[in-house]
């Protein structure tokens, strides 16, 4: 297998759902099909380019990507429960934190939090986590 695209993407998940396994929670290409009327979460793993780290038949792929995490609540409740669920994930997605799923490590690079705005009723900020793994070419 020359990749483990779906290892990175189950390592991410399993990061956010160790920090909240309680807030509705929506997957890649799998959104929540009726969001609550409360505070409820979106994931998003967009990809980048993979390029080789080392040489050789048998060498390493740097996969670059970043999660985004939608923090999404009902408009007009304020921005307390956003930004501590924004706390939350940031103090746990620190740069250099390695997530692991079935011998595949993720490496995070940096968390950031973006500006708050509206989207389908709901108000809504990102926390995009930057990262990059590295698999075996075989």
């Amino acid at each position: 297998m020359p990749s483990n695209y779906l290892e990175i993407e189950k390592a991410l998940i399993a990061a956010v759902e160790s920090v909240d396994s309680t807030t509705p929670l929506g997957h890649p290409n799998k959104e929540l099909k009726t969001p609550p009327s409360s505070l409820w979460l979106q994931l998003n793993n967009v990809r980048s380019i993979t390029e080789p780290a080392t040489l050789g038949d048998e060498g390493e792929d740097n996969h670059l990507g970043f999660l985004q995490i939608d923090i999404n609540c009902p408009k007009d409740k304020g921005t307390k429960d956003v930004l501590e669920k924004a706390d939350e994930f940031s103090s746990f997605f620190t740069a250099g934190k390695s997530l692991l799923y079935n011998q595949q490590e993720v490496k995070v690079l940096s968390c950031s939090l973006g500006a708050g705005r509206y989207v389908g009723g709901y108000y809504r900020i990102s926390l995009t986590i930057n990262y990059y793994a590295r698999t075996t070419r075989q």
